[in-house]
């Protein structure tokens, strides 16, 4: 996250994830950091199973997503918390990060692999 970490989500963000997919592609694929912190933090919340919200219709499409922002956010502390979200959230399998498992960072590929892996279990 940057340096001036903003975990102060609310209304927007809000308003944000009850839009759908669409808006929350367009937020973590814009250029705000700021922004992007915010709702991966309340992602964060929104995502935990002990707060019982209906992630039917946003699960799949939220999970790819997620990949996609592992393996092109150039900031590394969203691509950190995206994977967070992903290690936390969500089984796989992830065949965005398989496909793209070289052009993770570096530091982020031990906790890729081991997603991967999950499923040889």
């Amino acid at each position: 996250m940057s340096n001036e970490f903003d975990c102060h989500y609310g209304e927007k963000e809000f308003k944000t994830v009850d839009a759908g997919i669409e808006a929350i592609e367009a937020v973590l694929t814009g250029d705000d950091i700021h922004a992007k912190e915010r709702l991966l933090y309340y992602l964060d919340w929104y995502m935990d199973p002990y707060y019982k919200k209906d992630l039917s219709s946003l699960y799949e499409p939220l999970k790819e997503l997620l990949q996609r922002v592992v393996v092109y956010d150039s900031d590394t502390g969203v691509a950190e918390e995206a994977l967070h979200l992903l290690e936390a959230y969500t089984e796989g399998p992830y065949a965005i990060l398989k496909e793209n498992a070289d052009n993770v960072a570096e530091e982020f590929r031990p906790t890729v692999l081991y997603l991967l892996n999950e499923d040889n279990w």
